[in-house]
């Protein structure tokens, strides 16, 4: 009888430490998986801030500065510009996208890394040729100030978000709004996004961010298509901003030998 009595007791601890231990397992698991969605929610979080079009914050504050893209042409960041997409950013595939003012191509695989919360270049996947071969951490400041920030060399190049394209950005800090020209009672209206009215018989104007091909100055490309094309489909004018007018100089162009004479006569269109 006693044995029986102590083989029962024994099957029921030996089940209750069972039962303990399952339950054990089944917290930490829960654990894990709460803290690995955690984690995936906060990559998730800070990857849908950083979605978007980044340029360099030193190159876009001499342009507002200067009101010149071509004095303004150098800046002190890797790149002009980079964007950041969303949807892969949390994907074995996460890239960021950057260029310079003349090509793209100059880019980079990155990852979130856990342990600093933040996207970094993935060190694990660096080409031969790679843009960024050494490391480098996204430290954003939670508005439009992205800091790319390299640990070797304690270098920071800091980018701005930008909520349209290049263009469209340049075009809104330099010309877009209302003119006239003399006592012409008629207003040229310039849009940020490259529409251009009663301008001529023009549709639509780019501005010249990349420099050569015989362009070393500020110059607007205007189009009598809605649609902007090539350079040489267009009329090329120099301009220069004052506080309150814009000056245009028309440019004889010949793209064959990238020789171009530009006019003396200057066109003022007085800011309404």
């Amino acid at each position: 009888m006693n044995k029986l009595i102590a083989s029962l007791f024994l099957t029921l601890f030996l089940f209750s430490c069972s039962e303990k231990n399952t339950n054990t397992d089944n917290v930490q698991a829960d654990s894990i998986q709460t803290t690995n969605n955690s984690t995936t929610n906060a990559g998730a979080i800070l990857a849908d801030k950083l979605d978007g079009l980044w340029i360099s914050e030193s190159y876009l504050k001499n342009i507002e500065t200067r009101q010149s893209i071509y004095k303004s042409r150098e800046y002190d960041s890797k790149v002009l510009g980079f964007s950041l997409d969303k949807k892969t950013m949390l994907s074995d595939t996460a890239m960021l996208e950057g260029f310079t003012s003349h090509e793209g191509g100059y880019s980079s695989l990155i990852k979130y890394d856990t342990s600093k919360g933040k996207f970094v270049n993935n060190l694990e996947k660096v080409s031969e040729y790679a843009a960024f071969p050494e490391p480098f951490e996204l430290n954003y400041d939670g508005g439009t100030i992205l800091e790319m920030f390299f640990p070797k060399t304690n270098k920071t190049d800091r980018y701005r978000k930008v909520d349209t394209n290049l263009d469209t950005e340049l075009r809104r800090i330099l010309i877009a709004g209302d003119y006239k020209i003399g006592n012409d009672g008629s207003v040229i209206h310039f849009d940020s996004d490259g529409k251009v009215q009663n301008f001529q018989d023009f549709k639509s104007y780019e501005l010249v961010y990349d420099f050569g091909e015989g362009i070393e100055y500020d110059a607007i490309i205007f189009f009598k298509d809605v649609k902007a094309g090539n350079w040489v489909d267009g009329v090329t004018y120099t301009f220069k901003k004052t506080p309150n007018s814009l000056r245009l100089q028309n440019v004889n162009t010949n793209w064959d030998t990238m020789e171009h004479k530009i006019s003396d006569e200057v066109l003022v269109l007085e800011k309404k």
